[in-house]
């Protein structure tokens, strides 16, 4: 199973806002700039925008002079809190367990293919929370 590109897309998202709020001393960024600049489909921007916004990731705000603005520093943001953000709620992996076999031995392979792909989403969490996304700065 592969994720959506909306992990990288949301990691893209707030590091552009983050380096338009370094130049710009923290103006709000529209949802169309950002769409425009970063080549993403506003339907899809929204989105994810809306999305980093439920984790409290980016502050969003309405009217004339509003937009988006990073809700906290790239030092105290990472990988996982994006991947959590973006991807509420899935499951790394789905396992395919409607099968027509029964038997402690299919119970057996059963358990051990979900403990192998358990131990690999564990390790890949891990492994996001490890790179902060001030990391990713050049």
């Amino acid at each position: 199973m592969a994720y959506s590109t909306a992990l990288s897309q949301g990691i893209s998202i707030l590091l552009y806002i983050h380096g338009i709020a370094e130049e710009h001393c923290n103006n709000f960024l529209s949802t169309k700039v950002i769409s425009e600049q970063l080549n993403i489909p506003v339907p899809t921007t929204v989105k994810v925008i809306r999305n980093l916004n439920n984790a409290r990731l980016t502050i969003a705000k309405e009217g004339a002079k509003g937009g988006i603005l990073l809700a906290r520093p790239l030092a105290e943001i990472t990988l996982l809190d994006v991947f959590l953000a973006v991807e509420p709620g899935k499951a790394l992996f789905k396992i395919h367990t409607d099968v027509t076999l029964q038997g402690k031995e299919v119970d057996e392979v059963k358990q051990k293919i979900a403990d192998s792909l358990q131990a690999a989403e564990i390790a890949m969490q891990n492994r996001l929370q490890e790179t902060y996304l001030i990391d990713l700065m050049g």
